[in-house]
C-alpha cells in the first residue's frame, strides 16, 4: 500500500512538472531568434557592375563589424542582371523586408511592375523615382539633383551673399534638366538667372557663346576686353572635361572673377587625378557626398570611395531600422525619420513626406584631385582674384618691376589662348574713356 502511495505521488509530481511548462506565468526557454536579414538588389554584370561591387564591399564591411559587436545579421545579394531576379526577391525569407537598390531605372521599373514595392521596403540608390512613388511606394537612399543645387546655391547666397547667377551649359538632356532645377530653386528665393548654351562638339565656338553672358567691350586705345557681366556666380552643369576650355573662353572675354559652380559628377572625375593649371580654379566649387577625412576608421583604406561608403551606411541603416515586414508608408517614414546614426558619407534625412535629402559637402579642384572647401581661404582668394582683375581691367600691370605679383598670394592671371577660338562679340567703346576704373565692382550692378 505504501509502495502504491509513493508511486502515485511521483506520478503527480511528474505530471505537474510537465504541465507547468504550459501554464501562464511559468518561465519557458524561448526558441533561438531567427537571424535578421537584409538584401541588396544590384547588377553583377554590365556597366554598373563595378559600382555594385563597391556597394557590396561596403555592406560586407558593415555586416562584419555588426557581427563583431554581437549583432546577428545576414546580407543577401540579388543579381538584378539575372533574368530570375524578381523571383529570387520573392523567394527571400518573409522577414527580409528591407532591400537596398535597385541602382538604375530599368530594374526599378521591373520591381514596380512586378508588385515588389508593395511586399518589401525598397531604398533605391537612385537620384529620383517615378513621380509620386517616393515616400509612398519606395524610398531613396541617394543624392538627388536638387540636393546638389541646394548645396551650391546655399553656399553662394548664405556664405558669399551672392544675389545674381548665370548658367552656361551644353544642350544635352541632363544639363537642361539641371539648369531647369537651378532656375526653379533661384526663383523660390526671388533671384534671377541668365542663361547661354554651347555646342559641346565645337569648343572653338565657346568664346562666342560665352560672350552672350559676358558682353565684353573695350576701352578706347586698349585691346583688353572689359567684362560687363551682371552676375557673380556661374553654374556649369556639364562634364568636368569641358571646364578647362570654358574658363579659357570666359577669360577670352575678360572674365575670371566668377564663382564657378559645378555638380557632384566632378567629384567622380577628379578624385585621385592630377589637375593641370589648378590656379584657374581658385573660385570653383562643387558638391560631393564623400569626404575621406570624415570617414570612420573602417573606411580609411586606400581605394575606398563614395560607393563603398554607400553600402557601409546602408547595411548599418537597415539593421538599425529593424523592419521585419512591409509596414504602411507612414510607419516606414516615421521609423526612418526617428533613426539616429553616425554616417560615413554626407548625412541623409527624410521629411514628413518620406522624401530624402542629403546634406552634401563642398569641394574644390586641387593639384592632386579635390580638396574640402575652406570658406575662409575661399573668401580671401575671391578678394585677391577681384583685385587682380581690377588691375587688368584698368590696363595696369599685375606684377611689379621684379615680376612679382602685386596681389599677395596670387600668380598673374593666365592668358587666354583658345585653340581655333572664334573672336568674341564685337568690341565697342563703352563710354568710359581711358580713365582707369577704381574698382571692377563698378562693372557689377548690385554688388555692395
Amino acid at each position: 500500500m505504501k509502495q502504491k502511495s509513493a508511486l502515485l505521488s511521483l506520478l503527480l509530481v511528474l505530471t505537474f512538472s510537465l504541465s507547468a511548462c504550459q501554464m501562464p506565468g511559468i518561465k519557458r526557454t524561448p526558441p533561438p531568434p531567427s537571424e535578421p536579414q537584409i538584401a541588396l538588389a544590384l547588377p553583377r554584370s554590365g556597366p554598373y557592375a563595378s559600382i555594385a561591387g563597391k556597394i557590396i564591399q561596403g555592406a560586407n564591411l558593415a555586416v562584419k563589424e555588426l557581427q563583431g559587436n554581437g549583432i546577428k545579421i545576414r546580407l543577401n545579394v540579388i543579381n538584378t542582371s539575372a533574368g530570375d531576379w524578381i523571383a529570387k526577391v520573392n523567394a527571400l525569407p518573409a522577414d527580409n523586408a528591407v532591400i537596398g537598390g535597385p541602382l538604375h531605372g530599368s530594374a526599378y521599373a521591373a520591381a514596380r511592375k512586378a508588385g515588389l514595392l508593395e511586399k518589401r521596403v525598397f531604398f533605391a540608390f537612385m537620384p529620383a523615382l517615378e513621380t509620386g512613388d517616393e515616400g509612398t511606394r519606395a524610398w531613396r537612399f541617394f543624392t538627388s539633383r536638387r540636393d546638389q543645387i541646394d548645396a551650391i546655391i546655399d553656399f553662394s547666397t548664405e556664405t558669399l551673399n551672392i544675389r545674381s547667377f548665370g548658367a552656361f551649359y551644353p544642350a544635352d538632356q541632363y544639363s537642361l534638366r539641371m539648369v531647369t532645377l537651378f532656375e526653379s530653386a533661384l526663383r523660390e528665393k526671388g533671384l534671377p538667372l541668365q542663361k547661354a548654351s554651347y555646342n559641346s562638339a565645337d569648343s572653338g565656338s565657346w568664346p562666342t557663346a560665352a560672350a552672350q553672358l559676358i558682353k565684353p567691350t573695350q576701352q578706347e586705345g586698349s585691346s583688353t576686353p572689359i567684362p560687363n557681366t551682371s552676375f557673380e556666380a556661374l553654374f556649369l552643369p556639364g562634364v568636368w572635361k569641358d571646364v578647362p576650355q570654358i574658363t579659357t573662353s570666359l577669360l577670352y572675354n575678360g572674365e575670371d572673377r566668377l564663382v564657378l559652380l559645378g555638380t557632384n559628377s566632378w567629384e567622380q572625375s577628379l578624385s585621385g587625378k592630377t589637375v593641370a593649371d589648378v590656379d584657374k580654379y581658385l573660385l570653383t566649387v562643387f558638391p560631393g557626398a564623400w569626404d575621406p577625412a570624415r570617414a570612420p576608421k573602417a573606411l580609411r583604406a586606400p581605394g575606398n570611395d563614395f560607393w563603398v561608403a554607400l553600402g557601409y551606411d546602408f547595411a548599418r541603416f537597415a539593421a538599425n531600422i529593424n523592419l521585419s515586414a512591409r509596414e504602411t508608408s507612414q510607419a516606414v517614414t516615421a521609423r526612418v525619420r526617428s533613426l539616429r546614426m553616425l554616417w560615413s558619407m554626407a548625412p541623409i534625412s527624410w521629411d514628413a513626406s518620406g522624401i530624402a535629402h542629403q546634406k552634401l559637402y563642398l569641394f574644390q579642384p586641387a593639384a592632386t584631385g579635390i580638396k574640402p572647401l575652406d570658406v575662409s581661404d575661399f573668401r580671401r582668394m575671391r578678394t585677391a582674384v577681384q583685385q587682380r582683375a581690377a588691375l587688368r581691367i584698368q590696363g595696369l600691370p599685375a606684377v611689379n618691376e621684379q615680376g612679382e605679383p602685386l596681389v599677395e598670394g596670387l600668380p598673374p592671371a593666365p592668358q587666354p589662348t583658345p585653340q581655333n577660338a572664334a573672336p568674341a562679340a564685337p568690341a565697342t567703346s563703352n563710354g568710359i574713356g581711358t580713365t582707369p576704373l577704381p574698382s571692377y565692382k563698378l562693372r557689377l550692378p548690385g554688388v555692395k
